[in-house]
């Protein structure tokens, strides 16, 4: 597993190599909405999938495998179970964006 860090910022774009493939994720908190979305692009800024809602302690990636996304998975964890991911959650590690890796999905570790 790998836990992201996440800038204190509204909008943020990370570089990031998972499952050794270069990715740029790209996270924007929605001040309407109240939520934080995702969207990943490859290493070269192409992007992949956009509009992704941070749900807690939901697996991110699995409707997406049609498409090239990180091999592993994507997950907002939420080590007191809450129900919603506010602006200060991610930047204070309140709420820690994880990558879990392919083989940890395959052999059931998670």
């Amino acid at each position: 597993m790998l836990t992201i860090p996440v800038l204190d910022a509204n909008d943020s774009l990370s570089e990031v190599e998972l499952d050794g493939r270069t990715f740029f994720l790209h996270l924007s908190w929605n001040s309407e909405a109240e939520l934080w979305s995702l969207a990943i692009e490859n290493a070269y800024n192409e992007l992949i999938v956009a509009g992704l809602a941070l749900v807690p302690d939901t697996l991110l990636l699995g409707r997406w495998r049609h498409l090239p996304v990180p091999a592993g998975d994507l997950i907002a964890v939420t080590p007191d179970r809450r129900d919603t991911i506010g602006r200060a959650a991610l930047p204070s590690g309140d709420v820690a964006l994880v990558y879990i890796e392919v083989d940890e999905l395959a052999d059931g570790t998670i």
